[in-house]
């Protein structure tokens, strides 16, 4: 035992003298360009020279001390063309090594100093690249809104290799959100604009990203191929990190056709990359994908020292994509092996880091800036024809044009309106949609997973089989109720007033029947048969649902009442109870409350809690009538 001991230390003693030899060679190399860079006399061309030489080296910590001594010169000599793109390749470097703050800190500057310069280039370089460090915080809607601005001046300025990385960019946040097809359309936009300009890197990328689009799809074939193309070019160009990302990628699809000592050993072989590059995010990725591989292998012990250390290195950087996959893991994991307690846990802390808000959030953002950005770009390609029409006639037709242009103005407008119409309703359909597909996701399937543990708890547990059981059945009831909602939600022929009213009457009746409540609902057939969009409809329920429910728990309440009323230009609903009440100047510290506001805030309806210790609780709110399509 004591021999292959030291046989082990001896080869992983080999290993790392290999590794730090490498290491010094490729230190050597960089040094052996550098002197003679440093020997220049001081000069523009120098800082030109410097910045060329750290693009190529962008991945070699070593050459803080060069950037320094481009940044000196820049303020010597002055040479203030070039700070801005001296500052844009310090941004990128920072980026490489996850320091996401400062390169943030570097690509703004640049980004206003290459304004004040003129110098459109590189602007668009550093809005492109703002976008990119924000995709790697998870902040997608932030960096949609930077690659869409570079996109826009690229296209001006007809600087393909930019439009390209923009709308890759797109692209790429389209496959966080699961509009998978979106994605692909984008990459498919990209690609020949990358071949025109004979960006080789940017190619590779599109097809990656491509077959990643298509492994999320289920296409594994497809995504196979794709990848492999990818890999091809990363091999042309020697992109180590394009080569760790492809041997990634291959990997999971291996995965997944039940290849899986295949798959780890491509996922090892691009941790051998991944561990010299010092990007904290390609490296917790990769940690992830060799602690799930391990786990499908019963090798557990390697499985959550993978996990483990994807969170260590996902932490550090502020990443939550991977923070999320090593929890997870560490889930499936803890499950697996029985340890119960420590799955529920890190169930917890999964379902915290899958915050369906910021999806939703993100959904509308990105179609909300896409409506934007093709309306825009649509009355652009008119006013051309119309400049160019107006020119060619404008001597022998100037009275027709004139009418032609307020005629075509008249209709654009109207065109434009109904656009943006279409947009707004998309935008809603798409984030009921999101929410929807979120709740299913996160709050039932983390509901269903705690019933399988606690299951598995009562089965081994000698103790607390009663608490155990009523934990159980209440997390049933709560997916039951949460499913049966949904179902009525998505249904088209419930987008009337009657359908509402009847919804909140199967709620809340046997809601004060348990409670021997005396109530009265009573809802006008005036409204009844009014069509109601199905986010206000989803709104309007969830408030009173919130209101009834508090008053059957905290209310302590003999009597209470659900009414309606039609007025001259809005719909009026109360919640009235008679029970103790609470503090007023307390109502912001009830989630019930909060959640009820929110609520009223996304229909633009007016709200009013009216209570006081003693006197009952009395919840109003009105949305109006143009909210849901009717004329006051």
């Amino acid at each position: 035992m004591k021999a292959v001991r030291s046989y082990g230390l001896l080869l992983i003693a080999g290993f790392l003298l290999a590794q730090t030899s490498r290491l010094m060679a490729q230190q050597a190399v960089v040094a052996g360009e550098v002197w003679p860079l440093l020997k220049e006399p001081d000069s523009k061309a120098k800082v030109d020279s410097i910045i060329a030489f750290a693009a190529r080296h962008r991945k070699d910590d070593s050459i803080d001390t060069l950037f320094k001594i481009g940044f000196d010169l820049v303020h010597r000599l002055p040479y203030n063309e070039a700070e801005a793109r001296l500052l844009e390749a310090y941004g990128v470097y920072n980026r490489d090594f996850s320091r996401y703050a400062l390169a943030l800190a570097n690509h703004k500057d640049s980004r206003e100093l290459a304004r004040k310069m003129g110098d459109v280039r590189t602007e668009i370089h550093a809005t492109n690249n703002i976008g990119v460090v924000y995709r790697r915080l998870d902040e997608n809607g932030k960096a949609l809104t930077y690659h869409m601005e570079a996109l826009r001046l690229a296209e001006k300025v007809g600087d393909d290799y930019s439009a390209s990385i923009s709308l890759n960019s797109i692209g790429n946040i389209h496959i966080v959100l699961g509009n998978y097809n979106d994605a692909i359309a984008y990459f498919r936009k990209s690609l020949p604009i990358a071949q025109k300009a004979n960006n080789m890197l940017g190619m590779a990328m599109n097809y990656n990203n491509i077959g990643e689009a298509y492994e999320y799809m289920g296409k594994l074939d497809s995504a196979d191929s794709y990848y492999k193309q990818s890999l091809f070019y990363n091999k042309q160009i020697n992109n180590h990190k394009g080569l760790a990302i492809c041997y990634n990628s291959i990997g999971n699809v291996l995965k997944k056709q039940n290849r899986v000592q295949e798959a780890i050993a491509l996922f090892e072989k691009a941790k051998r990359i991944t561990d010299t590059l010092g990007d904290g995010l390609y490296s917790a990725n990769n940690y992830n994908n060799l602690g799930n591989a391990y786990l499908l292998l019963h090798q557990y012990d390697q499985a959550r020292n993978m996990f483990f250390d994807a969170l260590g290195i996902a932490r550090s950087i502020g990443t939550m994509t991977e923070i999320k996959s090593a929890y997870e893991g560490l889930m499936k994991l803890n499950e697996t092996t029985m340890h119960l307690d420590s799955a529920l846990r890190y169930s917890k802390l999964f379902k915290q880091y899958s915050d369906s808000i910021v999806t939703e959030s993100n959904n509308r953002h990105v179609r909300q800036m896409e409506a934007i950005y093709d309306t825009e770009k649509e009355q652009a390609r008119i006013a051309f024809l119309e400049t160019t029409r107006k020119n060619d006639r404008i001597f022998l037709f100037g009275a027709l044009v004139l009418f032609l242009l307020i005629l075509t103005s008249g209709i654009l407008y109207y065109l434009r309106y109904r656009l943006l119409e279409r947009n707004k309703r998309l935008s809603q359909e798409l984030e009921i949609r999101s929410q929807i597909a979120s709740d299913l996701h996160d709050d039932m399937g983390s509901t269903l997973s705690s019933i399988h543990i606690f299951s598995e708890l009562l089965r081994t547990s000698g103790t607390n089989k009663e608490e155990l059981l009523t934990k159980i059945e209440a997390n049933a009831k709560d997916t039951l109720d949460a499913l049966d909602d949904i179902i009525w939600l998505v249904k088209p022929s419930n987008d009337k007033f009657s359908n509402l009213c009847q919804h909140i009457r199967e709620y809340a009746v046997p809601m004060f029947q348990s409670k021997n409540i005396q109530f009265q609902i009573d809802f006008p057939e005036s409204i009844s048969e009014i069509p109601l969009p199905m986010d206000t409809r989803r709104n309007i329920f969830l408030i009173v649902k919130e209101s009834v429910n508090n008053l059957v728990k905290y209310s302590k309440c003999t009597e209470a009442s659900i009414i309606a009323r039609n007025e001259e230009s809005v719909i009026f609903f109360a919640v009235k109870d008679n029970g103790i009440g609470f503090d007023a100047d307390k109502l912001t510290d009830r989630n019930g409350v909060k959640n009820m506001r929110s609520r009223a805030q996304k229909m633009n309806a007016g709200i009013r809690i009216t209570t006081s210790c003693g006197k009952g609780t009395q919840v109003e709110f009105w949305v109006t009538k143009e909210k849901v399509g009717v004329e006051g």
